[in-house]
C-alpha cells in the first residue's frame, strides 16, 4: 500500500497559492501492525518528507521533489538507509524528467545503474509506502475535474511505468488504481487533501490514517530493531502421495487482528490463495481430483470463497502474479469440503496430507479450513 510520493508533483500539478507551505503526516497500516510513517512538506517548488517503513527491514528514507513552474516533478532525490541492518548500509536513487523520457540513477554498494526511460507525458516517480504522493495526486485529480482522471508513474527502481486513474465517487471520496495496486478507497476535503484511505478487499491491504504530526526520529529509533520482515513471506510443501511428487509454491499473509473471509478476502470472487505471485502446484503424474483429472505437470491454484462453500480452481497458466487470473485457462473447477478448525489459524497455510486411498490438498486461514481428495489415476 502503500507507496507514493513525490511523484504527485511529479504530474504537473499547478500548485495553488493556497497550497504553499502545506504539511502532513500519516500513519500506514496491516491489520495491526504498523508498516510505515511519514511527513512531509509541500511548497510551491519542493515537496520534502521522510519515511521509517518497517518491511521487509526497517528503513529511514529522505525525499526531494523539485517541481516546475507547472507543478511538474523535475529532479526527484531518495536516500534510504537500511537502519535495522547489523551494519547499515545506503542507497541512492535520483530521477531527472525531461519531457517524454527520464534519467534514472541508483547507487548501491560499490555499483551505480543510470538508464535512460521512455514516459508518457506528465509522468512521476513512486515512491512504496506514501501517502504525500497519493494526496498530490489527488489534489490534481480535484482541479482536473469530471470524473475521471488519468496519469502515470514510474515506480522507483523500475524500468518500466504504471497506468494510474483516479475516479471521483462524490465530493469527499474517490478511488485510485496504480498499475497492479488497487482499487484503493480515500476519503478527501474539497481541496483533495487525503484524509483517509482503505485498501482492504482490494490488492493492497493497508489503511492510512492522517495524523496531525509524528516524532518520527523517536518512533524510528524504537522501530529499528523490530522490522516486520516480509508481510507474505513465500514458502512451499513437498511429498509424494499417490504415487506422484507433489508440489505447492504459495505465500503466507497473517491475519494481524483483521477479519479476513467475507472483508480481507471478498466472499463470491476469485483469490490468488495466497498472496503475491500466483499459487502453484505440480505434480509428477496424473491425479484423481474432486472427481476431475489433472494431467502431470504444472498449474495454478485459485479458489472462490463463499458462506456456502468453496470452490477450487484448477489453471494451466503459470508463472503470473496473483491479479492475473484468466478463466479461459481453466482446466477444472472443483467444489471443496469446508470445516472450522478449533483454534484460529493466524498464518495462512497450505498443507497436503496422505489420507487412503491418496491424499487430501488443506487450506486453512483465520476459522476456515477448506479440503478436497485426491487419489493416483488408475
Amino acid at each position: 500500500m502503500i507507496r507514493r510520493i513525490l511523484l504527485c508533483a511529479a504530474v504537473g500539478v499547478l500548485l495553488p497559492p493556497a497550497l504553499a507551505a502545506q504539511s502532513g503526516a500519516f500513519v500506514v497500516r496491516l491489520g495491526n501492525d504498523t508498516v510505515a510513517l511519514e511527513q512531509y512538506t509541500l511548497t510551491a517548488d519542493r515537496l520534502q518528507g521522510e519515511q521509517v517503513v518497517r518491511t521487509p527491514r526497517t528503513q529511514h528514507r529522505i525525499y526531494t521533489a523539485t517541481l516546475g513552474p507547472t507543478g511538474a516533478v523535475q529532479r526527484f532525490e531518495l536516500a534510504m538507509h537500511n537502519v535495522s541492518d547489523p551494519k547499515p548500509t545506503e542507497q541512492k536513487a535520483t530521477i531527472e524528467f525531461r519531457g517524454d523520457s527520464a534519467i534514472a540513477t541508483t547507487e548501491g554498494g560499490d555499483s551505480t545503474v543510470t538508464r535512460r526511460i521512455k514516459l508518457r507525458a506528465g509522468a512521476a516517480p513512486y515512491l512504496g509506502q506514501s501517502a504525500a504522493f497519493l494526496e498530490l495526486l489527488t489534489r490534481r485529480a480535484r482541479g482536473a475535474g469530471g470524473a475521471l482522471y488519468t496519469t502515470a508513474v514510474l515506480p522507483i527502481g523500475s524500468a518500466e511505468s504504471w497506468d494510474v486513474a483516479v475516479n471521483r465517487l462524490g465530493r469527499d471520496s474517490m478511488t485510485i488504481t496504480l498499475g497492479p495496486i488497487g482499487p484503493l478507497r480515500m476519503r478527501v476535503d474539497d481541496r483533495g487533501t487525503l484524509l483517509g484511505l482503505s485498501g482492504i478487499g482490494s490488492t493492497m491491504q493497508v489503511t492510512v490514517e492522517r495524523v496531525p504530526s509524528l516524532d518520527l526520529a523517536t518512533l524510528g529509533r524504537a522501530f529499528a530493531a523490530r522490522p516486520l520482515g516480509a508481510l507474505s513471506p513465500a514458502d512451499s510443501v513437498k511429498t509424494t502421495i499417490a504415487g506422484a511428487a507433489l508440489a505447492v509454491r504459495y505465500s503466507r499473509p497473517s491475519m494481524r487482528g483483521r477479519v479476513i473471509f467475507g472483508s480481507v478476502v471478498p466472499w463470491n470472487r476469485v483469490w490468488r490463495t495466497g498472496a503475491n505471485a500466483a499459487t502453484t502446484l505440480e505434480t509428477s503424474a496424473d491425479l484423481i481430483m474432486g472427481g476431475a483429472t489433472i494431467p502431470a505437470g504444472q498449474y495454478s491454484l485459485w479458489t472462490i470463497p463463499a458462506p456456502s462453500g468453496w470452490t477450487l480452481i484448477v489453471n494451466r497458466n503459470t508463472g503470473q502474479w496473483g491479479t492475473e487470473y484468466d478463466e479461459k485457462y481453466d482446466l477444472a473447477r472443483l467444489e471443496m469440503k469446508v470445516e472450522r478448525p478449533a483454534q484460529p489459524v493466524e498464518q495462512f497455510t497450505i498443507a497436503i496430507e496422505p489420507r487412503d486411498p491418496g491424499g487430501v490438498l488443506k487450506l486453512e486461514w483465520e476459522r476456515t479450513r477448506a479440503w478436497i481428495p485426491f487419489s493416483g489415476k488408475p
